[in-house]
């Protein structure tokens, strides 16, 4: 058994259940194998704060994956809002889920017009606050489609 003291001043047979022994080989890989396990979480740690937080091989974090290849709908945000909310939360809507988040995208970096952004979030089951889930496009207000006088 080695009474060779490590780094910190403790002695590794000590350590080591009674009846068993301890060489100076196994406590060198044990050492090697716990340095490695901290470089490994330390570079975990790193990469979730410098991220996202998703770790290579995660599954998805996005809730509406594809909602970023919605460019082949932005015809749909030419509608008036009447028609447009008829068109996205009507009985029989060709607009799905992962459609009308692109959409949502789509608005809030363009022209993030408040009836139709309200529209797209009615249709995702979203409140206001909750748009964050969807995008962080745009910034923290909508606008006012809503006439002043009835010119």
């Amino acid at each position: 058994m080695t009474t060779k003291k490590d780094t910190t001043g403790t002695n590794l047979a000590d350590n080591a259940p009674a009846g068993l022994t301890v060489t100076d080989a196994e406590a060198e890989k044990a050492r090697h194998e716990g340095a490695l396990d901290a470089v490994k979480d330390a570079a975990k740690d790193a990469r979730i704060s410098l991220t996202d937080g998703a770790q290579p091989g995660d599954p998805a974090v996005d809730r509406w994956p594809g909602s970023d290849e919605s460019q082949q709908y932005a015809y749909m945000l030419e509608d008036a809002p009447d028609a447009f909310d008829k068109r996205v939360n009507g009985k029989d809507s060709p607009v799905t889920d992962v459609m009308a988040a692109g959409l949502l995208k789509l608005e809030r970096a363009g022209q993030n017009r408040t009836p139709y952004v309200k529209t797209l979030l009615k249709r995702l089951g979203l409140k206001g606050s909750e748009i964050g889930e969807v995008t962080s496009a745009g910034p923290a207000y909508t606008n006012d489609m809503s006439l002043i006088s009835g010119l």
